[in-house]
């Protein structure tokens, strides 16, 4: 029969849930609607706020493999013209001046210094596509496929500022025909920060900008929105609010003449490590004919690494906007634990085995007292939500060392005798 003590350890063991499965892998490429400009930006690589008043902005950029915040930001603009599509960015560095800038032949290894990078198909399959890219020098590259072959006709300029610099791309249509309202192209907008070796993107991208399946969507014509996101909150464990401000990109109608005013969602999904950390939400707003900010709640339910994503529906429930999944990292309190218990559980099993005597009473006080330990880190993790970051990383510690001792704990049972 088994005695008290051992059913009262079996009793802990069994209260905790076992090991959560690693975080789903879940990505939807990021979509912008795009708005016919009334004028054609000047290439001169100075991205001036009235001339591209009229553009859509591409959502904040993450970086390559998508585990951090980009710290060096970009902000794309994009809209186009009856003959060309224009793209003005602003990259972001606090030290212009050690900038890389060493191609300054057409078609050199551009993307090996600073440069912006531009991948476009227009056929939307996803397998075919150019490569553009720009350093601060203007110094152009182009390819297809990967393969450099005849150079592809397009205008860059780029610019040195104080801030970092800028770079303004033409990309005249095929026979200068635009692309119908609705027409939809496959783009990404991807950045090298060689100075300070940081690669980041429009899109999410799991080891290299050469994944056509991850690029975005770019929508032509429409009812096309500016949407930034003004402050992604908190990115924590519990309730969050991230704000949003959107402003239209046409003219909008007055109720009663020919449509009433339209009424857009603002949505946001987090995707944790499995399904009891996922959580979507959505927030209907009726858009005005000036910039309007909106507050968009979302929730962090799990520890370890999650991902937010936010988009914005129109009236027929056309998705016109959406971001790249934003990182969002908490200390993996709750896997360490459940690791601790299987180790536990195993030394547990292996005690049972163990010949009765002095030895196995000894390990028995050592293992009961981790136990109690491990109850105690387990019942401070369920009050997770009122911690910060700093004191859920030192019960990450605690955790972690109780486990180590288990580890020993463990060998010491295996091998009796030999302490």
């Amino acid at each position: 029969m088994m005695s008290s003590k051992k059913a009262a350890m079996m009793a802990v063991l069994l209260a905790v849930a076992c090991i959560c499965a690693q975080a789903a892998e879940f990505y939807t490429p990021p979509v912008v609607s795009v708005a016919l400009l009334d004028k054609a930006p000047e290439i001169d690589g100075i991205v001036g706020r009235q001339e591209w008043g009229q553009a859509a902005v591409l959502s904040e950029f993450v970086t390559l493999g998508g585990k951090s915040h980009v710290q060096l930001p970009t902000t794309v603009y994009v809209g186009y013209t009856e003959q060309a599509l224009y793209v003005g960015v602003r990259l972001f560095d606090s030290n212009p001046q050690q900038l890389r800038r060493e191609v300054t032949q057409r078609d050199g290894e551009v993307w090996r210094d600073d440069c912006l990078e531009l991948f476009v198909d227009t056929a939307g399959k996803r397998q075919d596509y150019a490569h553009l890219a720009v350093n601060s020098l203007g110094t152009k590259y182009d390819s297809y496929d990967r393969v450099v072959t005849e150079d592809f006709q397009w205008e860059a300029a780029a610019t040195i500022h104080d801030d970092g610099w800028s770079v303004e791309i033409q990309l005249p249509f095929a026979n200068q025909i635009a692309p119908q309202p609705g027409d939809e192209w496959i783009m990404e907008v991807a950045r090298n920060a060689a100075r300070a070796d940081v690669l980041s993107s429009w899109g999410y991208h799991n080891k290299s900008f050469y994944e056509p399946e991850n690029f975005g969507t770019l929508i032509f014509g429409g009812r096309p929105c500016r949407v930034t996101i003004d402050d992604l909150g908190a990115m924590w464990l519990g309730q969050n609010n991230a704000f949003i401000s959107v402003r239209p990109l046409y003219k909008l109608l007055a109720a009663g003449e020919r449509e009433s005013p339209q009424t857009i969602k603002l949505n946001v999904r987090v995707m944790g490590r499995d399904k009891r950390g996922h959580f979507f939400n959505s927030v209907k707003q009726t858009l005005a004919a000036t910039t309007q900010q909106a507050s968009v709640p979302y929730l962090i339910k799990q520890d370890g690494f999650s991902t937010v994503t936010f988009s914005l529906t129109d009236h027929e429930g056309i998705v016109r906007w959406r971001s790249g999944p934003y990182p969002v990292e908490v200390p993996p309190v709750s896997a360490a634990l459940a690791k601790t218990e299987q180790k536990l559980g195993d030394a547990l099993v292996k005690w049972a085995k163990m010949a009765e005597g002095s030895q196995k009473q000894h390990t028995q006080a050592m293992l009961e007292e981790m136990l109690m330990a491990w109850r105690s880190l387990n019942d401070r993790y369920q009050k997770r939500e009122q911690m910060n970051r700093a004191e859920l990383e030192h019960l990450l510690l605690e955790v972690q060392l109780i486990t180590g001792q288990t580890e020993a704990l463990m060998r010491e049972i295996s091998n009796p005798g030999t302490t």
